[in-house]
């Protein structure tokens, strides 16, 4: 059957008249107005009353009455949802209701975007989880990006955001820690082919450094060991490597045991990049603390090029020579800075033993801003010395760190010859400490790529501060450390949270053209706040302004102070 519809009044509830074929008569409805799941008008029937000729046979102004009252009903119906609102804004303040955060809602759409929910649906569907691995990895990810807690405590507070956290458990929890070691290798290789269809990924420009990560715990156990800490923890650590892109996205990590040497990570990680990820020729940035004949043997082997930081300072180091040789340097106008590219030929070991010669470029370089800065780091040095030179036995202290490397132990009296017996005796190395002295101010860089203009080695070399700011990141800002989950699969599905919630904030910042760090979005995100209301309304407390950009960023608006929670829902839905 075929309605003419007319809207004859009301707002949200009006009176509907719909002409019936083939007879002069109408079928009046009483009618409500609402929004669908796709944020769609549409309308329902609330009541009927049936054919107008007989609502009208007894009383001519029915209809209109009727009209009338839909009109009084929707008032009425308002004027109770802003009693309502308003009571539960009273209770609201007095802080009994408890505000949830929806700004999680801005990292779950880049966690769409890169389609990690299928990745990990179809990991589940294969080994038939009975617990829910994708939801337990967002309230981990979006935990350790806006609140990074205990699991324990993650676990205790997972009522704390928008979204609606199925009933798990706290032993299903620690369980998909295991599951997220297990499918680490396959997660990275899918995010970088997502990231790469996106446009996301850029690694002309690749860099790679090596930190750590401490624990409470006293206990060693082969992969918790102790090490060099760069935070100088006595307790174990373990060791991490990472590759970030140019645009600062991590690229893929590894986890060591503590007592790992630095020089030793980036071989095993580059060989999976280079086999898996399909990225193509690299040029590799990285600090004098991964610069080994094995690894830049490796790097030149797979036809890639390195710009590598060379160490100039030390015993038997030649290159100090090449440095301190003023021969061959441009120094500009101001005379502030000064540089010189000197190519060589060595001979350099590869992983198997096998002996090449490398062919590179020296990029040698003097600053007057880093000369003043080294010399002022180096503070009161020379008072330090002078102390210890009259009393030896404080070289024992702690207080002897940066100054034990220019004595040197002897045993035998240069004088006489005689062997000297009972406390230590020490020997000022004069001739070290002035060269050092020479040295401050100056760099070297070491790259195989013969045709990079000088400036351009510097200048990429100096954006491998990108990577050490993702170490702090993760360190600060996600609180990777300390670690509080002891058994080693738990460890490394720890760090796997960590590395997705710096991934997310990274397109982030892509998104906002990289115009915000990352303890700003954070904070941004976290003062997005909700609290439901009665009559399926919710109030929006007060956001910053970064949270206003990142939402024009999305093309959504969340700029009220109350929503129906319907359309709440669907604005949110918008962003995902």
């Amino acid at each position: 059957m075929i309605y003419d519809i007319i809207r004859v009044g009301g707002d949200d509830m009006y009176i509907r008249k719909t002409k019936v074929p083939y007879k002069e008569d109408y079928l009046v409805y009483l009618v409500e107005s609402f929004r669908n799941e796709k944020n769609q008008v549409r309308q329902r029937v609330l009541e009927s009353y049936g054919y107008l000729s007989d609502l009208t046979k007894d009383n001519p102004n029915a209809l209109e009455e009727l009209k009338t009252w839909a009109k009084k009903q929707t008032e009425a119906q308002k004027a109770d949802t802003s009693i309502h609102l308003e009571l539960n804004m009273n209770e609201a303040q007095d802080g009994t209701q408890k505000p949830l955060n929806y700004g999680y809602i801005f990292l779950e759409a880049i966690y769409h975007e890169l389609n990690i929910p299928s990745f990990i649906r179809k990991y589940s569907n294969e080994r038939a989880f009975k617990y829910d691995l994708d939801a337990i990895l967002k309230l981990l990810v979006y935990s350790r990006a806006l609140n990074p807690e205990s699991k324990k405590k993650t676990f205790e507070h997972k009522g704390h955001y928008f979204f609606e956290m199925k009933d798990i458990e706290l032993s299903e929890m620690y369980r998909s820690l295991s599951e997220l070691n297990t499918l680490k290798d396959d997660l990275m290789i899918h995010l970088n082919k997502e990231l790469t269809k996106k446009g996301l990924r850029d690694a002309s420009l690749v860099f790679y450094d090596v930190t750590n990560y401490y624990f409470e715990s006293d206990i060693n156990d082969g992969f918790r060991e102790k090490g060099v800490s760069k935070e100088r923890k006595k307790t174990g650590i373990v060791q991490m490597g990472l590759f970030i892109d140019k645009q600062g996205i991590p690229i893929t990590y590894e986890l060591f045991p503590g007592n790992t040497n630095d020089l030793s990570t980036m071989r095993p990680i580059l060989e999976k990049i280079k086999k898996q990820f399909n990225l193509g020729k690299l040029t590799i940035v990285a600090d004098k603390g991964n610069n080994s004949s094995t690894n830049l043997a490796q790097i030149d082997s797979y036809g890639d090029d390195y710009i590598i930081a060379q160490k100039i300072r030390g015993r038997g180091t030649p290159l100090a020579d090449i440095v301190l040789d003023q021969e061959g340097y441009h120094v500009n106008q101001e005379g502030t800075f000064k540089h010189k590219l000197v190519r060589y030929e060595r001979n350099v070991k590869d992983a198997d033993g096998t002996t090449k010669t490398l062919t590179e470029h020296l990029m040698c370089f003097w600053s007057e801003k880093e000369a003043r800065f080294q010399r002022a780091k180096r503070g009161l040095l020379d008072e330090k010395i002078e102390k210890f030179i009259e009393d030896p036995s404080l070289l024992n202290a702690s207080n002897s760190f940066g100054v034990k490397k220019y004595f040197k132990q002897i045993k035998v009296d240069t004088k006489t010859g005689e062997v000297l017996k009972g406390k230590n005796t020490y020997d000022f190395n004069q001739e070290k400490y002035q060269r050092d002295l020479e040295l401050d101010g100056y760099y070297a860089i070491v790259t195989n790529n013969l045709k990079m203009h000088p400036f351009d080695i510097i200048k990429h070399y100096r954006q491998l501060s990108t990577i050490e700011e993702s170490f702090k990141v993760t360190k600060s800002d996600l609180e990777g450390r300390p670690i509080y989950v002891w058994k080693e699969d738990h460890i490394k599905g720890h760090f796997l949270t960590c590395y997705l919630a710096l991934v997310l904030y990274r397109v982030l910042q892509t998104k906002l053209d990289k115009n915000y760090p990352i303890h700003q979005l954070k904070e941004a995100l976290n003062s997005a706040q909700m609290i439901r209301l009665a009559k399926h309304i919710v109030l929006l407390k007060d956001t910053s302004e970064l949270f206003k950009t990142i939402t024009d960023a999305f093309s959504v608006n969340l700029n009220f102070k109350t929503m129906k929670i319907e359309n709440f829902v669907q604005s949110l839905k918008q962003i995902t």
